[in-house]
This record gives structure tokens, C-alpha cells and sequence, in this order.
């Protein structure tokens, strides 16, 4: 959880209730000193090197200088590609630096009174002087955190209208914008955008920005997850349909009402109770993402060993790859889901799994004294056999 104090700093010493209630997908918000004395988790080398590794997302986006404009090269980067950068005008785009820098992950935890389903990833650019990815439009709200350096952000400050793009190049940058604020941002200023309000950042000198997401599936993402869901529990989803009886057919392409009268009957008959919608939502929301896996360790571990260890002061943390949720579920349990799988948690360790789902780091003491009941013992060993939780080096 957040306390008051970095709260009120997050947000200029606005309550959430108000920023939720005037701001989030509403419109934008300026914050001087959002995160006093903030410290970079990474500096650019290391964010260099980490662009150069497989299985990492980055990009190169060079507005000029490249083969054509605004030429887009994808990770894994080459090293010797770096040497070759102008002193000016490039980016370099890292995605998900929360799976792969601990303190990186931390940047999220300022954000928990955002649901963390909602959670998509911490992305980070490096600028040189005049760098940027020009004018665009996103899908979804983020929280651009000013690290060293300092950017220019222009933004609109009503959702954007005029959305054509220039044709033919590598980023969706927008034919014409129009600034309706114009902000210089310095270390630990932070500047909220909802989504289809267009920006555009260009660093004044060398600098770092971190953008926290927090992206909407879509509907129609939404509605076909759940048909495909509800097929596979329906005990009749591998029968073959069979035709109802029917008249001789006037015409071969007209549909018999026979067959279309079962058809409703069988859509009809798929279980959307809310207990059926809400679980499914959950399994949803926290799914794996694409190319992410938990990993268990390679030994499943030994009770008495994982709390011996947590005695002494270790530190479990949460896997970056999974999001975490829970629902209420019957006579005192809950219903905890992590990268998409449920856990039916019974009533004595109901509080552990809450309080798991709270931050990303938990302090050995703390969860020792957490699970004194064996219930609760038992989630916690579990957790970490599938890699959702980890112990810290």
C-alpha cells in the first residue's frame, strides 16, 4: 500500500477519490515533484545492454539520419548500432523493464489504488538532445515520470479529434497537432495522459523517462474470450451438433427456423451468472501475456527451509510476468487468481492472499508472522512452486 505522505506527493496533494473522480480518463494532469528526490532503477548503458538481449523489446526510432524518416530499428539490438547514433535526434524504447529491473518494478507500487488488472508494463526511453517519437495518439493511460534530464511535453488537454496519420512510415504519427499545453519536464515531475488525448515528448537534454501504463482489453477481445471460455466449460462443447428435424428446403440457402431455433437455444443455455461472468473476468484480466511464463524453481521447495530463510530476514517478491487478483468467494474463502489461475484459498489464509496481492515485496518477519496457520503456510509454499513468487538475491 501507499502511505499518505507519497500519496499527496504523487498527485499534488490531491486525494485519489478526486483524481479517480476528475482526472482518469477524463483529462490530464501536471504534477512538479511527483517523486522528490527520484532515483533512476537504470541508467543508459545499462539500458542499452539490456536492449541488446533476446527475448527484451526495444526499439531505435531515428527522425532522421536513418535510411528514411522516422526509421523504427526492433530489438534485440546490436551493440555496434549504439556507436553509430548521431549526438542528437534518436530514442531508444525498452518495454517491460519491470520483468527484468527489481527496483524498476517498484515504480508501480505508488499505483495501487489502480486496479491491478489494469497493470500493463513499465516502459522506458532513453533520449538524446531533440529525440522523440513525434506526435501520436495512445490507447491507454499512462504516467510519464521525468527521470535525469529533462523533456518538453506538449499535449492536448481535450481528447483529440483529428486523428489522420502520416502515411508510409514505421510509427503512427499524426498529420497534423496542435499543442494546447506546452510543459518542460524535470527529474521527479510527472504528467498524466488518458487515452486519445495526442502528446509529444522531445528531450531538451539527455534524459530518461519511465511510463507507467494501464491498458483496457477491447471489447471485441473481451467478448470472444468469454465465448471461447463458456464453450469449453459447457459439458456439451465436444458434441456434435445434431439437426433438428425439418421441412424439405424451398431454396438450399435459406437457414430451416428449426435449426436456427436451436442454435438460440444452445447460445442461450451457456452459464452468464454473475458468478460465472466474474470468475472468468478474473481468469481473464490476469492472464499471461504473450511470451510471459512463471518459472518454478528447480527444486520445489522444502517448507521448513523457505521459512528458516524468511526468519533471517529474506525478502519474497512478487514474479513481474503474472498479475495478481482475488474475488470473494463462499463461506469465508476467496478466490485468488495469478497469471490467469484460480486458487480456491480457504478462510485462514485469506489474509495472506490479500496481503499479497497489496505490494510486490513482502519481508520474511512479516510473512512468518502471517502464517502461523497451516492453511496459510501452505498457499505461501505453493506460490513460490510456481515461480509467483520468488526469493530475492
Amino acid at each position: 500500500m501507499v502511505d499518505a505522505t507519497k500519496q499527496s506527493s504523487l498527485l499534488g496533494g490531491m486525494s485519489t477519490a478526486r483524481f479517480l473522480r476528475e482526472h482518469w480518463q477524463k483529462k490530464p494532469l501536471l504534477v512538479r515533484g511527483a517523486f522528490p528526490g527520484f532515483v533512476d532503477p537504470i541508467d543508459p548503458d545499462e539500458l542499452a545492454g539490456l536492449a541488446c538481449e533476446d527475448g527484451v523489446e526495444s526499439r531505435i526510432v531515428r527522425e532522421k539520419g536513418g535510411a528514411y524518416p522516422w526509421q523504427v530499428t526492433w530489438g534485440p539490438q546490436e551493440e555496434s548500432i549504439f556507436a553509430g547514433l548521431p549526438r542528437r535526434g534518436w530514442t531508444l524504447l525498452v518495454q517491460e523493464i519491470n520483468r527484468w529491473v527489481p527496483e524498476a518494478a517498484l515504480l508501480l507500487e505508488p499505483f495501487s489504488f489502480l486496479p491491478s488488472v489494469r497493470v500493463d508494463d513499465v516502459m522506458t526511453s532513453f533520449a538524446a538532445p531533440g529525440g522523440s517519437v513525434g506526435p501520436h495518439v495512445d490507447s491507454y493511460d499512462v504516467f510519464l515520470i521525468q527521470g535525469r534530464g529533462k523533456r518538453r511535453w506538449k499535449y492536448h488537454t481535450k481528447p483529440t479529434k483529428d486523428r489522420r496519420i502520416l502515411p508510409d512510415l514505421d510509427l503512427r504519427i499524426l498529420q497534423e497537432f496542435d499543442a494546447q499545453a506546452d510543459e518542460v519536464l524535470e527529474p521527479g515531475d510527472m504528467l498524466y495522459l488518458p487515452p486519445n488525448f495526442a502528446h509529444h515528448g522531445v528531450a531538451v537534454t539527455p534524459c530518461l523517462t519511465y511510463s507507467i501504463g494501464f491498458r483496457s482489453p477491447c471489447m471485441g477481445e473481451v467478448w470472444s474470450s468469454f465465448a471461447a471460455a463458456s464453450a469449453r466449460q459447457s459439458p456439451a462443447s465436444s458434441t456434435l451438433l445434431v439437426d433438428p428435424p425439418f421441412s424439405p428446403a424451398s431454396n438450399p440457402g435459406a437457414i430451416p427456423e428449426e435449426l436456427l431455433s436451436r442454435i438460440r437455444a444452445m447460445v442461450r443455455s451457456l452459464d452468464t451468472s454473475d458468478e460465472a461472468i466474474d470468475r472468468w473476468f478474473a481468469s481473464f484480466a490476469t492472464r499471461l501475456k504473450p511470451g510471459h511464463e512463471l518459472e518454478p524453481p528447480r527444486r520445489a521447495p522444502e517448507e521448513k527451509a523457505l521459512f528458516r530463510k524468511l526468519e533471517r530476514g529474506a525478502v519474497l517478491a512478487r514474479s513481474e510476468e503474472a498479475r495478481w487478483a482475488f474475488l470473494p468467494g463462499t463461506k469465508g474463502a476467496l478466490r485468488l487468481y495469478v497469471g490467469g489461475v484460480e486458487l480456491v484459498v480457504p478462510p485462514r489464509a485469506t489474509a495472506l492472499a490479500k496481503a499479497l496481492c497489496s505490494k510486490r515485496r513482502h519481508a520474511g518477519p512479516e510473512l512468518v508472522a502471517a502464517t502461523k496457520d497451516p492453511a496459510a503456510r501452505a498457499l505461501l509454499v505453493r506460490l513460490v512452486a510456481m515461480g509467483a513468487l520468488f526469493l530475492l538475491p
